[in-house]
């Protein structure tokens, strides 16, 4: 959507003060941050805002521009859950399951755990947690039963392994 409307997007690892490194950096005037649905608005500072965000974007939006980026949004659906596993194992984790992903889906990014592109419209992502002693995974996809479908085929691959290192 972004793309399709002149924007240009750039991606951090996950956490608010990483999205800001980002966004000073590249010198963006917005940046996102989906594990707390974060909105920051670098004209006004550099910190989430929700109340100033949702001004913001009533004053200058059209309804109709509204609308369809709210259809464009509705047609997704995102799952996020985690898997416990004692974090001395987590890196080996990953390690292994790079390989997996990697040969599953091609090609996969490594800048915050490993993201693999599915499609056009969906994406899976693995990472140790930073505050807990899990390992998240996350998928998103514009069809529910598709979206299932991966998050549990990821599931299933930190846990096979999970078994491999053990």
């Amino acid at each position: 959507y972004i793309k399709q409307n002149g924007g240009t997007v750039f991606r951090s690892k996950v956490g608010e003060a990483n999205v800001t490194e980002k966004m000073i950096e590249t010198k963006s005037q917005v940046g996102g941050e989906g594990s707390s649905g974060g909105f920051i608005l670098s004209d006004f500072n550099y910190c989430r805002d929700g109340i100033l965000t949702s001004g913001l974007i009533a004053s200058i939006i059209k309804k109709d521009e509204f609308a369809d980026a709210l259809n464009f949004m509705e047609k997704y659906h995102i799952i996020r859950d985690k898997v416990e596993y004692d974090s001395e194992h987590h890196d080996d984790i990953l390690k292994v399951l790079h390989g997996k992903m990697k040969e599953k889906f091609g090609s996969v990014e490594t800048l915050d755990g490993i993201k693999a592109i599915v499609d056009e419209d969906s994406w899976a992502l693995v990472r140790k947690s930073n505050t807990e002693n899990s390992i998240r995974v996350s998928a998103e996809s514009n069809s529910l039963e598709k979206v299932r479908n991966i998050h549990q085929e990821i599931k299933d691959l930190v846990k096979e392994s999970y078994e491999q290192i053990k």
